[in-house]
């Protein structure tokens, strides 16, 4: 249901928070340990810090950081951010046509679907993205 940017911005702000006690994190060194090409990876990461779901710092010892004010945005603003206000709108096939009105063989099924996921990343801050990670 989300692009690779979206699940790439996701993996990123857990690594920053698994790591942010360490030192602040670079896109050469996120980018390697990710296994996400740089040049990708900085496009998000710069969208998310533009947007201030992230900070950024530049300069020697400059990187990408969390503040706790980052850590409680809703985790809808990291997917608004990357895949824009209609992305629970969009037809689950990728018709363009799809709607209530003239849905597509798909559209009953993953309507309440939509809506669930849509929920769960109203209700999720950033913050709960790192204990999700950290569970065991």
């Amino acid at each position: 249901m989300f692009s690779n940017s979206t699940k790439y911005a996701i993996r990123a702000i857990v690594y920053i928070m698994e790591n942010q006690h360490e030192r602040k994190d670079t896109v050469v060194k996120m980018a390697e340990e990710l296994k996400i090409p740089q040049p990708y990876l900085s496009k998000v990461l710069q969208q998310l810090a533009k947007s201030g779901i992230i900070s950024s710092a530049k300069g020697r010892g400059g990187g990408f950081y969390l503040t706790k004010e980052n850590m409680q945005r809703p985790l809808m603003d990291v997917v608004v951010c990357i895949e824009g206000y209609n992305v629970f709108n969009k037809c689950i096939l990728g018709l363009e046509k799809c709607s209530d009105e003239n849905p597509c063989i798909l559209h009953p099924h993953f309507k309440a679907f939509k809506a669930s996921i849509e929920h769960s990343v109203s209700e999720q801050s950033v913050a709960d993205l790192f204990n999700i990670a950290t569970d065991d």
